[in-house]
């Protein structure tokens, strides 16, 4: 027995030393640089070991069969290497190479061009191009006619761009040649011509931004020069979360073009949640229920025995706008990535189906209302009937996703009840020909019951729920959204990424997901994404609203996307590289704060009028001599002004002064129009908040009217409505004027 026991501790420690010396041959390979001209890369060996390619970082260079294609300049790629023996296996560390390039700048000509990511490879020749007074653009895209608008946005006066129906003559031309369909590009730049090229649209869609950020900069002309292009990661995202906070779609559609810009390409809208700090109402003796708020953001004609439906009251996205938000981002090269989350996060679920509330044991009962019941199989066909909503049909809503993310996250019942409702729902997505996409949660979730991973997609969150490694052996293609790193919940004093800009711009690196380093071309790392998250509404709403934190998603956006796009050093210091979004300044056609300096004055006469001047943002300063001749009906609302944006009521409902917005938030001053005599009302907006003043004196601070419950740090942010003037007010309106006489450059 004795002998036995030390034959199985010694069988055990040479196990052991064999695992440990085949990770040690694949972090110690003679890895060496193809020479110049090469068309493969020659793979190391080591006697009686299997060794092969397991990825590069530009596999634009280095597919993954080895095979090279050469750069315009030398350029560093990363590769990595799967070693076997004996059944056993190993990942290699990234040894990283140069690669030579066909035309290496000397360093005598123009320099690289200044744009949002680095441009890869630059062949700077010599002078400059001066645009002509008549710019021809030539193409077959269907983004050509927007960029003619963005690019006579930025042409200094007498300049104009304008569509041109043949290549011969044509300033500007965009050409395809024949490749695999991905987003590298080249851009030329010689004297009279700017050629943009390359496989598929989404290329010459990212070489219209390079060339339009460099027109930003200079708008008279452009260096000589080749520049080529490609990005490190497939997927360069951001995940938003639309179903806790009321996210309009004018936004949305700005956040792609603001994505595009930089070229990010992966928007993830979590569609639907709830409060999820149900525990506070149970302290407070009330049921959560029944009180937390929930929202479903898909217009849906589900619903309950009575009558409740699953599509949030206050904003929704219908059907075919959602479709068209979907070919709005594609056109951008932004891939959308919908959201529907159960089991968990699923109130609005559970309220028309009270009956598949989960009842099993589970941590954090206070929240038992919002889970449905994932081991009954009513409620997957239930989930499962929703998602057909929008998969299936004559024109799906998600028909045009590639993608689509079955939520799936932070279930806090037992594990074999997730693990089968996840298959299930990962298996119907399949079945109905789409991607799905997954929230790691396997590693809290460990069961017998399997959850299949070919071809899904997984965010790696948090290391508590699922590590990348792990995830990577279980067969997920992995895109890191770690928490630490990449949550941003505004206004919140937790998971604050946008606090650590700096840090991130100078040390974050895209395939560091918590403590697991995986190699930069791993196969399955498909890229990374940060996530705004809506924690802080209901009992701890603000009054903020998306337009709060778009300098937080423009700031993180113009940060990140290099450390996606490019190489893992970056070449700029963080003031330079803030400096330089500063000079690119505001992105053609976007424009979500409607900023704008224009000033004017009315008197209107008879109303209602359309003034037909839009919205303006923060900050302006708005004058408005009125009367008001008899008191308002109770009930009855009376307009001042209105556009898409929202509402400037003389009266609401019960008589009081109030802003609606677009987002369906409502703030009433403790204040109410004089009757029978003309008075002056002033209204001064700053990002933050809203003054009003009636005959110089302060109304104080407006009622959140349907979250009054905070009583810090509150906000009530107002985009001004100018499109029409007095189109239900019951009084006279004898001058209207706006001045813009603040700053309205706030970061929060």
């Amino acid at each position: 027995m004795r002998f036995l026991s030390c034959l199985i501790l010694v069988l055990s420690a040479a196990s052991s030393l064999s695992g440990q010396d085949l990770q040690q041959i694949a972090d110690n390979l003679n890895v060496k640089a193809p020479a110049a001209g090469s068309k493969r890369l020659v793979i190391p060996k080591v006697k009686g070991v299997d060794i092969r390619l397991l990825g590069a970082d530009y596999e634009q260079i280095i597919d993954s069969k080895g095979r090279l294609i050469t750069p315009l300049c030398d350029t560093p790629v990363r590769v990595s290497f799967e070693v076997s023996k004996d059944g056993k296996s190993a990942i290699s560390r990234d040894y990283e190479m140069v690669i030579k390039g066909s035309s290496n700048d000397t360093g005598k000509a123009n320099p690289k061009p200044q744009i949002i990511p680095e441009l890869l490879n630059w062949k700077g020749g010599k002078g400059e191009f001066e645009l002509p007074r008549e710019i021809k653009v030539y193409g077959k895209e269907a983004f050509i006619p927007e960029f003619i608008r963005e690019l006579n946005s930025l042409l200094p006066e007498g300049h104009t761009a304008s569509l041109c129906n043949s290549a011969k003559g044509a300033t500007f031309m965009f050409n395809r040649y024949k490749g695999v369909d991905d987003e590298r590009y080249g851009l030329g730049i010689a004297e009279g011509k700017v050629s943009i090229s390359s496989p598929g649209q989404t290329g010459l869609y990212w070489g219209s931004r390079t060339l339009l950020q460099m027109l930003a900069q200079n708008p008279r002309a452009l260096p000589i020069g080749l520049a080529w292009d490609a990005p490190r990661y497939k997927l360069r995202g951001l995940v938003l979360d639309v179903g806790r906070l009321p996210v309009p779609l004018d936004y949305l559609k700005n956040v792609i073009r603001l994505m595009s810009w930089f070229k990010m390409n992966d928007l993830q809208l979590h569609l639907n949640d709830n409060y999820i700090f149900h525990e506070h109402y149970v302290k407070q003796g009330e049921e959560p229920f029944r009180k937390s708020y929930s929202a479903f953001r898909l217009e849906s004609s589900v619903k309950g025995q009575d009558g409740t439906m699953l599509t949030a009251q206050d904003l929704f996205y219908t059907r075919s706008q959602f479709r068209e938000l979907v070919e709005f981002a594609r056109q951008r090269g932004v891939q959308i990535v919908p959201e529907i989350d159960t089991p968990g996060h699923a109130l609005s679920f559970t309220r028309v189906r009270p009956d598949l509330i989960y009842q099993g044991p589970m941590r954090h009962p206070d929240r038992r209302c919002e889970m449905l019941d994932a081991g009954n199989p009513e409620s997957l066909r239930f989930a499962c009937k929703v998602w057909d909503e929008f998969l299936l049909g004559s024109k799906p809503a998600f028909g045009n996703c590639q993608v689509v993310h079955a939520g799936a996250d932070e279930f806090f019942g037992e594990p074999e009840d997730y693990r089968r409702f996840a298959d299930g729902l990962l298996r119907h997505i399949q079945e109905r020909r789409h991607t799905p996409r997954i929230w790691g949660s396997l590693k809290a979730k460990k069961g017998s019951t399997p959850v299949r991973s070919q071809g899904v997609q997984m965010n790696m969150w948090s290391r508590d729920w699922a590590t990348a490694w792990e995830s990577v052996r279980q067969g997920y293609d992995i895109i890191n959204t770690h928490d630490a790193a990449l949550y941003i919940v505004p206004f919140a004093r937790y998971y604050r990424a946008d606090k650590n800009q700096k840090g991130l711009y100078e040390n974050w690196l895209p395939n560091l997901i918590g403590p697991d380093l995986l190699p930069a071309g791993h196969p399955q790392l498909l890229g990374a994404s940060f996530a705004v998250w809506n924690d802080e509404i209901d009992l701890l709403h603000n009054g903020y609203g998306a337009v709060d934190f778009w300098t937080t998603i423009s700031d993180m956006v113009n940060v990140l996307s290099g450390k996606m796009w490019g190489q893992p050093s970056v070449s700029r210091s963080f003031d330079e590289h803030k400096a330089l979004a500063a000079r690119l300044g505001s992105i053609p056609g976007c424009n979500p704060l409607h900023q704008s300096a224009g000033h004017f004055s009315l008197e209107p006469g008879l109303t209602p009028i359309r003034l037909g001047k839009g919205s303006r943002g923060p900050a302006y300063h708005l004058t408005m001599e009125l009367m008001m001749p008899e008191s308002p009906v109770p009930g009855e609302e009376q307009v001042l002004l209105e556009s898409d944006q929202g509402q400037l009521l003389a009266a609401g409902k019960d008589g009081r002064i109030t802003l609606r917005r677009s987002d369906s938030l409502e703030f009433a001053y403790n204040a109410r129009l004089p009757i029978g005599r003309k008075v002056t009302l002033e209204l001064i907006g700053r990002m933050g908040a809203t003054q009003l003043i009636i005959d110089g004196v302060s109304a104080g601070e407006p009622e959140n009217v349907r979250f009054p419950h905070r009583q810090d740090g509150r906000m009530n942010t107002f985009i001004l409505p100018l499109e029409n003037l007095g189109s239900s007010f019951s009084g006279r309106i004898y001058r209207i004027e706006l001045k813009h006489p603040y700053s309205s450059d706030i970061r929060f």
